[in-house]
Order: structure tokens, then C-alpha cells, then sequence
């Protein structure tokens, strides 16, 4: 994982935790992304709400966005969605070089975040493919309590051209109602804009990801049932945008197959043959315990010997050496179990 803290030209930062290039993901490439916007009623940021989430969706194979956007005295609406217009600006312009889906990014925001990640999908050409709010601040009297911001409430500003959400709320709720999820989830539904909907009966405001270590040690922002608002919300981005492909078949390189004997066939494969076990034992004495050999069964010859102490696997030459005397094992389909 790469850290990387981005200064914003209006102000305030972008923190992206992106995944180092590795082969053995090449088939989840381009990444689908989150830019997260914690809350904190526009007067702090909740780092609950910050890198224990943004951590969370890179566990799922996503690249996650922080946006530190500015808050507290002196700070006036629109410059925290200024802000989070140009980290959504600046994470599809670097999207070759961090390895990003411009396509496939999800805002993603909790209580004012929520209210900064619903603005950003509602206003403006340039809006991310979806969104996640958690426990949302989206009307009034709600937002024109967040002093000296006033940030404007939103709900009635939805359109046709507002993407799909993913919204989760809590019946307990006593600082932002449930009532004004319900009723963006009904304006969406009512536009014909996808929508799912989640309202825990229990659980107090804030809870970020409802686990122990993201609750300051207070048990009411621990739940079970609320915990699972970050596995459903990434089932859901999952059907709305596809999974990664992992529909190839697992090599299984036997001599049948290979149409012959090599160091690139499965162990288990030459080990059917008595000749090539023989073979098998004169390079590599430890084969002839029954326990190494099963060890053996499942990798090719290769990889195996690519996986041993340097004192005893072979060097290039007797890999090749050993490769050769393989081949010349004349394969038999009749006296073979395969």
C-alpha cells in the first residue's frame, strides 16, 4: 500500500491509500475508487469517519480518497465542495498513474460528509458514478444549525442526472433525523434513480464503521447490526459496477495435458510415473519421504524449486538438467493413471 497526502490548491487535503503494482492483482486493474468525506458538523473532522473506512474499502480492492476539506471559524459554503470538486478533478486526472476507473468512483460521506458527498453528486457537471451516505445531514433545521457554515439543505435538489445511492440510518438517530434519508431515498425513487436504503432500528449518530475500534471505547457506537452498512455497501457498488474477473481456470499442467514430462508439469503427475519419481528422487533425496513428495503433489517442478531453502534447490544448470532427462521419458497415456 502507498500513502500519499495531496495539498489542494483551494485549500485543505487529499490523503489516497492506493495498492502498489503487483501481477498477482493484474486482473483487478483499473481499480474502482471512494473519495470519503468524514463528518463533523462542518466544524472538525471525525477521524473515525476518515482512514478506519478509507482501510476498510481497500481491503475490498478499492483505492480510497480522503478529503481533509476545511471546516470551523472563518470557513464559508460553497469551499468544502469547492474542495471536494477538485479532489474528484484531481483523482480522474491521475487516474492512469494510480491505476484508477475514472468511471467507477463513489463518493462516500458520513452526517456533513454525508451532506459534502450528496452536494457533489447533486450539483455540478463533474460528479462522481455513486454514492454512499451514512446517517446524512440533509435538510433542515438540521444544516442551518452547522454554524457559521449554513451549508444549504438538499433535499428537493435531486435530478435525473443524480447517481445511484447507497443510504444507511439508524430509527435511534437524535441528531439527524431518519426521516430525511427516508425522504431523499423516496425523491430518488420517485425519479427513477437507484436507491438502497438501509434503517437500523438501534444505534446512536456517528457510528463510522460500528466496530470496538472505531468507537473511542464508547459501547453505543458499537452494533452488530449497523456493522454490516460496509459489506453491504460494497455488494451493492459491486452489482451496480461489476466485480473483478476471476474467471480463469487454474493451470493444472499434467503430462497429459503438456502432451510430455518437464520440470513444468505438477509433481503429482510425474510422481505417477515410475521412471520420472526416480528421476524426481536423484535430484531431490528428500522426495523419497512420503511426506515431502505429498508436499510435492500440487506445484509444478519449477515452482517447487523456486520455493525451497537455496541449499537445496537446484541451480539453473541441474534445473535444466534435470529438465532435460524428463523429456526424454517417453510419455505413455496406457501406463499412466491420469
Amino acid at each position: 500500500m502507498r500513502i500519499q497526502q495531496i495539498p489542494l490548491e483551494k485549500g485543505g487535503c487529499l490523503t489516497a491509500y492506493l495498492h502498489e503494482p503487483e501481477k498477482q492483482f493484474a486482473n483487478a486493474s483499473p481499480r474502482q475508487a471512494v473519495l470519503i468525506c468524514p463528518g463533523g458538523a462542518y466544524q472538525r473532522l471525525s477521524k473515525r469517519e476518515g482512514e478506519p473506512v478509507a482501510l476498510a474499502y481497500l481491503a475490498e480492492g478499492f483505492s480510497a480518497f480522503v478529503l481533509q476539506y476545511s471546516v470551523g471559524k472563518g470557513v464559508q459554503w460553497p469551499l468544502p465542495l469547492e474542495q471536494a470538486r477538485e479532489a474528484l478533478c484531481l483523482i480522474r486526472q491521475n487516474a492512469r498513474e494510480w491505476d484508477i476507473d475514472p468511471q467507477r468512483i463513489a463518493a462516500v460521506g458520513f452526517s456533513a460528509g454525508g451532506h459534502l458527498a450528496a452536494a457533489l453528486c447533486l450539483e455540478g457537471e463533474e460528479r462522481p458514478q455513486a454514492m454512499v451516505l451514512g446517517y446524512p445531514c440533509l435538510g433542515q433545521p438540521q444544516c442551518g444549525l452547522m454554524q457559521p457554515m449554513n451549508p444549504p439543505a438538499l433535499l428537493g435538489k435531486e435530478d435525473k442526472n443524480t447517481p445511484p445511492a447507497f443510504l444507511f440510518s439508524t430509527w435511534e438517530d437524535e441528531i439527524v433525523p431518519v426521516q430525511q434519508t427516508l425522504d431523499f431515498a423516496g425523491e430518488l425513487a420517485r425519479l427513477e434513480v437507484p436507491v438502497e436504503c438501509h434503517v437500523f432500528q438501534h444505534g446512536i449518530h456517528g457510528l463510522s464503521l460500528s466496530k470496538p475500534f472505531t468507537s473511542s471505547g464508547r459501547s453505543a457506537k458499537v452494533d452488530e447490526d449497523v456493522r454490516l452498512w460496509h459489506p453491504m455497501s460494497v455488494r451493492w457498488l459491486r452489482r451496480l459496477w461489476g466485480d473483478y474477473p476471476a474467471d480463469a481456470l487454474d493451470p493444472c499442467p499434467t503430462a497429459q495435458s503438456m502432451g510430455g514430462y518437464s520440470v513444468d508439469v505438477l509433481g503429482r503427475s510425474l510422481m505417477e510415473d515410475p521412471r520420472c519419481m526416480a528421476i524426481l528422487q536423484r535430484y531431490y533425496p528428500l522426495l523419497q519421504k512420503p511426506e515431502y513428495a505429498w508436499g510435492a503433489r500440487p506445484l509444478t517442478i519449477r515452482a517447487l524449486n523456486s520455493m525451497l531453502p537455496s541449499a537445496i534447490a537446484l541451480p539453473e544448470d541441474r534445473l535444466d538438467a534435470l529438465d532435460k532427462e524428463l523429456r526424454q521419458v517417453i510419455f505413455s497415456e496406457n501406463g499412466k493413471k491420469e
